[in-house]
């Protein structure tokens, strides 16, 4: 179905659910502007459900500006809004509204509403994209959307985390294009052409993943120029996550092309070290989703009374970025009360993360989820900054690794690997599961992140604890 003709905006409704924030990073990231489309999403969550963390992943990897939808804002092309959790969202003409869901809206934000006042207020200018999920949210909205002309679009349910509302879109016989989440945004630029897309690399010949050829060549050189330069191997991660921090790259210096930026390697030898740290996500914070922590921390008070008091509590934490992870769960730890010898291995890619890591000396801002007299009892003040007690320091083994390289730490009752498994390609996640499978104990925990979820493999491997709050349990 091709829309019609102008250059009015249209407003495309993206509806999710479980899995769908898994589905929505690498759309976004392949999304380019166009002049002519914004986006609403409704994503399912419980109310308080860690909304700015929503708006922070998915503005990580897109192109286009990201914000958490407010009451009666105005809609802007090449601007993707979230509805936060607890509402439900409407457009009405260039504005969204929000209010308290309705009784029979059984999961919020509601799909079917946003579709439906979508295809109610732009008439032909409307899109709705249903992604992972389970239910059949969005199914309805769809046919509206599709009854006053406008555009639909389904995640390919072999490839949806949770196929249930692709699928039962697409029983509607209300649906456009069923495509893989890396195909939606090349198809939406064909469909709405604009100055932004307008141009040669439009053209450009695509592979399997939707990253075109000349992209995919580009990216495998510097993987390549980094590794020889730094030691430092990108080739698991996602290509279309390093693509685009090698766009924004690019842009920064104002290099229009590979072989511009190949000149600006000769001349600066030293770029291959900041597009590492480019690469490498950093991030993090104490008791980052707070929520999610205390779950945790109910699940460890029934590990630790069923252990004997001579034996240690070992925890790895792969990708600990600066440290801020493996000591909150040695605070965690602590605050139990457990006798045990506490050992938690931290490792990570980052050189420069690692060493913050170890000085064990943070700033304010670090500890924003964290409560002043829990962060008073484990550190100590350091100027305008806060510092781990040495107790706490002396648990905590710091290791620069690949997460894939080598032998895991054996008898472990613990994993954390939250925000890292996004980053990895999917048939190497299901590897690095396995390897924390082998790593644990038996009942042992394994703890990842809010936008993450376990493939077929992780589940056959894993029990869920806490789904929402993404802790599993070792099955065997």
């Amino acid at each position: 179905m091709m829309p019609s003709a102008g250059t009015a905006m249209y407003v495309a409704g993206v509806g999710a659910s479980a899995g769908g924030l898994e589905a929505m990073l690498p759309m976004f990231a392949r999304v380019r502007p166009t002049g002519r489309i914004a986006f609403v999403v409704a994503q399912h969550m419980a109310k308080d459900g860690h909304d700015e963390l929503v708006v922070r992943l998915i503005g990580r990897e897109s192109v286009l500006p990201v914000l958490l939808a407010k009451q009666g804002v105005r809609l802007q092309a090449d601007t993707v809004y979230v509805i936060p959790s607890g509402k439900d969202g409407r457009v009405q003409g260039d504005a969204l509204n929000l209010s308290e869901p309705a009784a029979e809206h059984l999961s919020t934000p509601s799909v079917n509403a946003l579709f439906k006042s979508i295809a109610d207020s732009g008439h032909g200018k409307a899109i709705g994209i249903v992604l992972s999920g389970t239910g059949s949210d969005g199914a309805a909205g769809c046919r509206a959307i599709r009854a006053e002309g406008g555009l639909t679009l389904a995640q390919d349910p072999l490839e949806a985390k949770f196929d249930g509302m692709p699928t039962a879109a697409i029983e509607t016989q209300a649906i456009d294009h069923v495509l893989p989440v890396g195909d939606i945004g090349s198809t939406l630029a064909r469909l709405f052409p604009g100055a932004a897309t307008a141009g040669a690399n439009a053209a450009l010949p695509q592979d399997d993943a939707g990253i075109s050829v000349q992209d995919s060549r580009e990216l495998a050189q510097i993987i390549r120029q980094v590794h020889q330069a730094t030691g430092i191997d990108f080739s698991s991660y996602k290509e279309e996550t390093l693509l685009r921090r090698l766009e924004k790259r690019k842009a920064t210096l104002g290099v229009p092309s590979a072989e511009a930026y190949q000149a600006y390697i000769r001349r600066q030898p030293e770029e291959l070290n900041a597009i590492q740290h480019l690469f490498l996500v950093s991030v993090s914070s104490f008791f980052r989703d707070r929520e999610s922590f205390k779950v945790l921390k109910m699940s460890l008070a029934k590990l630790v009374a069923g252990k004997p008091a001579t034996e240690p509590i070992r925890v790895w934490v792969p990708g600990c970025a600066s440290g801020e992870e493996p000591y909150t769960l040695a605070i965690l730890l602590r605050e139990l009360r457990a006798a045990h010898p506490i050992e938690i291995f931290a490792s990570d890619l980052n050189p420069d993360a690692l060493a913050l890591a170890r000085e064990g000396v943070y700033r304010q801002t670090a500890f924003k989820e964290m409560d002043v007299d829990l962060r008073d009892r484990h550190f100590m003040p350091k100027g305008q900054h806060f510092e781990i007690t040495p107790e706490l320091k002396a648990s905590v083994r710091f290791e620069q690794r690949d997460v894939l390289g080598g032998a895991p730490p054996p008898n472990l009752d613990l994993v954390s690997c939250r925000n890292l498994l996004i980053y990895m390609k999917s048939d190497l996640q299901d590897q690095l599961i396995k390897q924390f499978h082998l790593a644990l104990r038996s009942q042992g925990l394994l703890f990842i992140g809010q936008s993450e979820s376990l493939s077929f493999v992780g589940n056959s491997l894993f029990v869920p604890i806490d789904h929402y709050h993404r802790l599993f349990r070792r099955r065997h």
